[in-house]
């Protein structure tokens, strides 16, 4: 931390540019980040189609309790600060529950952890991720294969065959599943996004609310390790959003999908005190950027 005004992260900036030019094309589920895993059918073949998400063998279990007493400390670490507003909507879901959230940082899952612990689903949370953050290396890598986490992909076999059965499972039992409707993380970018139909299929199709969140970014007095201006976050939990049972399945889905955006959208004009539009000015919507 430094009292002057830093030079902002060359590779962050390079990210920014590429959601500039993703948003210029109407394309917001676009990967922007940068040194992503490319993967091919033979990774997914050998690590993906028979990924434990249950846990089953004892290593795996060993792994999983060493990497969530490490998402434990951590979240402690990164949210001292972190505000929680709407934790009764939470609250109010006495079984398992999807919880659906903007995208911003590869720890942001750290914030929705906190909501989770404060409803007593310390051992009980999950999250899906992209397959591709199973083949990251170093801590982040440990994280992604092991704290109870469990991959999306491009396979239907592996969606129908291993995924669909383990959310069940984890959603039967109790468990809030942390799912990203963005699909792609944005660094640091504040407006909502278009939100992909999955987290609604699953939570219709298995008869659980989803719990719709929004993370409100506002920026500090310093700066942090990439010369940004440091940032803290107020989680908004809005009331779960239940399937219709009157409506069809499809149409269920659609429903949920568009209560679900329409509560996030309310609450980003609400806290910033702006509409949503589709302009880009980094200043206003990545958050900690400064000249």
């Amino acid at each position: 931390m430094t009292a002057q005004c830093p030079k902002m992260n060359e590779e962050r900036l390079k990210v920014i540019d590429n959601i500039r030019a993703a948003l210029e094309r109407g394309d917001s589920f676009a990967k922007v980040e940068l040194h992503d895993p490319v993967i091919t059918d033979e990774d997914r073949q050998r690590i993906i189609y028979p990924f434990d998400n249950m846990r089953k063998s004892p290593v795996k279990r060993a792994k999983a309790h060493i990497a969530r007493k490490i998402a434990e400390s951590e979240t402690k670490k990164r949210n001292k600060n972190t505000v929680i507003v709407g934790l009764e909507n939470a609250l109010s879901v006495s079984g398992g529950a999807i919880i659906t959230c903007n995208h911003f940082n590869i720890m942001d899952n750290t914030v929705v952890r906190l909501l989770a612990q404060k409803c007593g689903r310390a051992k009980k949370f999950d999250i899906v991720v992209q397959e591709t953050n199973i083949f990251m290396e170093g801590f982040f890598g440990f994280l992604m294969k092991n704290c109870n986490t469990l991959p999306v992909s491009a396979s239907a076999q592996y969606m129908a065959k291993n995924l669909k059965p383990a959310l069940q499972q984890l959603l039967s039992r109790g468990d809030f599943v942390l799912i990203y409707p963005e699909q792609e993380m944005w660094f640091n970018y504040k407006k909502p996004r278009a939100l992909r139909e999955g987290a609604y299929h699953y939570a219709h199709e298995m008869g659980v609310p989803v719990i719709p969140c929004f993370v409100e970014m506002r920026e500090g007095e310093g700066y942090d390790d990439d010369g940004f201006l440091s940032v803290s976050h107020t989680l908004h939990v809005m009331p779960p959003i239940y399937p219709d049972a009157s409506l069809s399945p499809r149409e269920a889905r659609a429903d949920m999908q568009r209560r679900d955006a329409e509560a996030k959208r309310a609450c980003y004009e609400s806290v910033y005190g702006i509409s949503l539009d589709d302009t880009f000015i980094p200043e206003r919507d990545i958050a900690g950027y400064h000249k």
